[in-house]
């Protein structure tokens, strides 16, 4: 075994070996510094380190991302809509290529986590009343309301006036509220949190116009796909003209005050069949006996919209950048990490979830079911849409929320071979924050980034083809990914959130 001498007795060697040869001790001594000095165990391990972090950033290329991505988006995959046979085949190859790498599976024994569906459709209009007991109230007309899922089900109980972001206990009421047209995406994910809290039944009043509530009507009188079982589903939920209801009611509501001497009684049919779909999870177990309990987690959506109406005889919704771009990075960067002979401290999640398209219906099924804890869930990298646009811009959302913003700006910093600039979100009125699967991350509690280069003219039409797609710039950005994810799974401390964003994303939007 050769024995390495440290730095100081190393030097020491050198300038004793220039003496003894009569040389100039300060030209040799300098030589030696450079060439002896520098071979240190300590920074022979971190240049290897450095070397094998490259080495792994360089196993993602344009030729694998775009083998990928032209899988994931052949017309042979139809779309990979949320369920279908081929968003299933989509999961197991994804799961076959962890298994490749080698990750541990995430769900014991597999790379799949299964979770239910409810398919709901309204009842006959015969089976669907409301009626508004108080001053003025009446027995709404079947075309001034719309029924939500709920089963067979009637409640009955005094209006109490709710907040689509705080509910009381709500026990024996019926909760009434007031939903601007801007606010009913919103509303439909406060209905669960309103019925969880006590309430009997849930009337949501929309202030619109007509044209806006008969759209609600079109598109309600289609079958609606939720999470769950159909008997998990059951609660009286209605959408009601703000116009319709008594002029009192109409005023306590926008004016918000109290609302008194009122009640309903609501009663809501639907007819339910179940379903299912899969999210592939694989991981890497970090190398600090510490650390390895805590937890980097990537994500991406793996399914689109499916078969759509004919565009130019084309009706196959390919789903290239939306989001087998994002799928194809989180393979590449699990083969990346896997490639490491010396993992980083934390432990690392591979994930791609279904059901994004129809309401972030897998990162919601993990987030309330996860396999591995959210409290030890130390950040959330998103990737959704990085395909196209710019050639070197990327938006990262959610960068003022924590100290990941910071983060990323070192990353980028060192890593000016990539070439890469990112930007704030430049669209907030089109809320891309709430419309991808690190909102159920952060909405828990985990501080997230969200990568993504803007939505365009082929966004959920059938020209999202995989020839379309910036390989180089979709390549860039995954090796970004990958050496932040390494320097966030690798640091002593977890990342930090901002008082402000904590109190606005994780308080504010808890159901």
């Amino acid at each position: 075994m050769t024995v390495i001498p440290s730095t100081w007795s190393a030097c020491t060697i050198t300038l004793n070996l220039a003496n003894r040869a009569g040389k100039p001790p300060l030209v040799l001594a300098l030589l030696f510094v450079n060439l002896v000095c520098l071979w240190s165990p300590e920074r022979v391990f971190a240049q290897s380190e450095l070397e094998a972090r490259e080495e792994a950033a360089a196993t993602i290329t344009v030729a694998d991302l775009s083998a990928r991505i032209g899988a994931l988006a052949h017309d042979s995959m139809r779309g990979r809509a949320t369920p279908s046979p081929e968003i299933d085949k989509a999961a197991r190859h994804i799961a076959g290529r962890f298994k490749e790498f080698g990750l541990l599976p995430g769900d014991g024994d597999s790379y799949l986590q299964l979770y239910p569906l409810a398919f709901s459709v309204a009842g006959p209009p015969e089976k669907q009343s409301l009626e508004i007991v108080g001053p003025g109230g009446r027995e709404i007309a079947p075309e001034d309301f719309i029924s939500l899922p709920g089963g067979g089900v009637e409640a009955a109980g005094p209006l109490h006036l709710s907040s689509l972001i705080n509910a009381a206990d709500l026990t024996e009421s019926v909760s009434l509220v007031y939903v601007k047209e801007t606010e009913v995406r919103d509303a439909m994910s406060a209905v669960r949190r309103l019925l969880t809290s006590g309430a009997e039944g849930v009337v949501l009043a929309i202030d619109s116009s007509d044209e806006y509530f008969d759209g609600l009507r079109r598109f309600f009188s289609r079958e609606q796909m939720s999470l769950g079982v159909p008997d998990e589903l059951e609660g009286p939920a209605v959408l009601v003209r703000l116009s319709s209801l008594p002029a009192a009611l109409q005023e306590a509501l926008t004016s918000e005050s109290a609302v008194t001497d009122y009640s309903a009684k609501v009663r809501t049919n639907s007819r339910f069949r179940g379903d299912q779909a899969f999210n592939t999870i694989g991981w890497i177990e970090g190398s600090d006996p510490e650390l390895r309990d805590e937890y980097v987690v990537f994500t991406a959506h793996m399914d689109h919209v499916g078969v759509g109406r004919p565009v130019e005889g084309d009706s196959i919704y390919n789903g290239a950048d939306d989001d087998a771009s994002g799928t194809a990075a989180i393979i590449e960067l699990a083969e990346a990490f896997a490639s490491l002979r010396n993992p980083p401290r934390r432990s690392l999640i591979f994930m791609t979830v279904s059901g994004e398209e129809r309401g972030l219906l897998g990162s919601r099924w993990y987030s309330e079911n996860p396999l591995f804890p959210l409290e030890s869930t130390v950040a959330n990298l998103n990737i959704d849409m990085i395909g196209r646009n710019w050639q070197d811009t990327v938006v990262a959302i959610g960068r003022d929320e924590s100290t990941l913003g910071a983060t990323l700006e070192g990353v980028v910093a060192d890593h000016p071979e990539l070439g890469l600039t990112m930007i704030d979100d430049p669209w907030p009125s089109e809320n891309f924050y709430f419309r991808s699967d690190h909102y159920n991350f952060a909405r828990k509690g985990v501080p997230i980034l969200f990568f993504f280069t803007g939505t365009h003219e082929d966004y959920h039409g059938p020209n999202d083809e995989a020839d379309r797609i910036l390989y180089d710039k979709t390549s860039r950005i995954a090796q970004l990914i990958f050496f932040l994810g390494f320097e966030i799974a690798d640091a002593s401390k977890r990342p930090e959130w901002d008082l402000e964003a904590y109190r606005r994303v994780v308080e504010g939007g808890s159901e």
